[in-house]
């Protein structure tokens, strides 16, 4: 375990509750604004700046996607609130958290807004990791790829991956419209064959297409930061939320790429140093983030009506909150949310058929109108093309 560092990291956000700009039809009639943030913090990339005046027409041209993946996060928590047994294995007051719409607030508020859910107890049908592995890079690798990769039963896989989602969108838009930014520098192995071609920050140190990144200064001075902080609550060189959450945002707004693919991982590692509170409190910045988002789409006219986010995780958790993995078939059990104007069947009482993370890419595909791959969309969220 790595020991904490001196370095105070910032929050998340300043938008944890009050959102009232949301994604989908609430966001309809919002200015569309185009924020030239240059603050440190949530709150600077929320600040006013001066309109920008878009015409009327608003195609598919405007549609992309974020991916956000909660890395590790139990769909128990996200639909039920905090355990209280867990909680007073942990010591924590049972009644924290208790309520899911007090640890997330702006996710269950976007979706009531505009959105759907897969995989919520109680809502339909399930939605887990194909496994057998039920571990972080076997399960990204199936979310970019859309189908798993049996080869594939560590987090240090040496061969490359498949064609992959974003080389799809790629193919379509330029490499210039697709992005990562990630927490685990693995990600990194699990994003393309030639990760070169896009705009990648995973972890503290691995960048792709520097100059890309780097073309926006807020942008630049959250990769800077992020990488002279140390790593806790990972190890190695992994890089904490609260810079991946900013330079995400920067980045997004700055650059508008057509598809983004955001990578939190603070909840998963507090999870493994058997941190009940640690992992909540992750897991409530991680919401923060989506509050934060949500209100940055909301000034991007056109292209944030337009926009869908995806949020989902790249497994679950063992019973015992600590582990997951093979041993644990329990821990293969995700969710994934939709929210947007663009969610085909908004407020659908959940998914008709069991789904699984190998669903992701081809539902990416549909939303974005691109071809490429196999499967098809998880038909509450988008159609498959004919």
């Amino acid at each position: 375990m790595n020991a904490r560092p001196s370095l105070t990291r910032p929050a998340l956000l300043l938008v944890a509750a009050g959102v009232t700009t949301a994604l989908g039809g609430s966001i309809a009639g919002a200015a569309a604004t185009r924020t030239a943030a240059r603050g440190p913090v949530a709150a600077h990339v929320a600040a006013a700046s001066p309109e920008l005046t878009e015409g009327p027409l608003e195609d598919r041209a405007e549609s992309a996607v974020v991916l956000l993946v909660l890395d590790g996060v139990r769909w128990q928590d996200v639909f039920e609130g905090a355990d209280p047994v867990l909680a007073r294995r942990h010591d924590l007051d049972p009644r924290a958290w208790r309520s899911p719409r007090d640890l997330m607030p702006n996710l269950h508020r976007l979706v009531d807004a505009s959105g759907v859910i897969v995989g919520a107890p109680g809502q339909g049908a399930t939605m887990a990791a194909s496994g057998p592995q039920f571990i972080s890079l076997p399960g990204y690798l199936e979310i970019f790829a859309g189908k798993p990769d049996p080869a594939c039963d560590r987090n240090d896989c040496a061969r490359p991956p498949a064609r992959t989602v974003l080389d799809d969108v790629a193919a379509v838009s330029g490499p210039d419209d697709v992005a990562v930014v990630a927490s685990w520098p693995n990600i990194a192995q699990a994003v393309s064959a030639d990760v070169t071609r896009f705009a990648v920050t995973a972890g503290r140190h691995f960048v792709a297409r520097s100059a890309l990144l780097r073309s926006d200064d807020a942008t630049s001075r959250w990769l800077d930061l992020g990488r002279a902080a140390g790593p806790w609550p990972g190890r190695g060189d992994y890089r904490p939320d609260a810079f991946t959450a900013q330079v995400a945002l920067h980045y997004l707004e700055s650059s508008r790429p057509r598809f983004l693919f955001v990578g939190l991982g603070d909840a998963d590692e507090h999870a493994h140093h058997d941190d009940y509170a640690s992992y909540l409190e992750a897991v409530h910045q991680a919401d923060a983030f989506v509050g934060a988002l949500a209100e940055l789409l909301g000034r991007m006219g056109a292209r944030g009506r337009h926009t869908t986010v995806l949020i989902t995780a790249d497994h679950g958790r063992a019973f015992d909150f600590k582990d997951h993995g093979p041993q644990y078939p329990e821990s293969g059990r995700v969710f994934l949310v939709a929210i947007g104007q663009d969610v085909r069947h908004p407020h659908a009482a959940g998914a008709a058929r069991r789904h699984t993370l190998s669903d992701v890419a081809p539902t990416v595909r549909a939303l974005l109108g691109v071809g490429g791959g196999t499967g098809e969309a998880i038909p509450e969220i988008a159609a498959s093309p004919r």
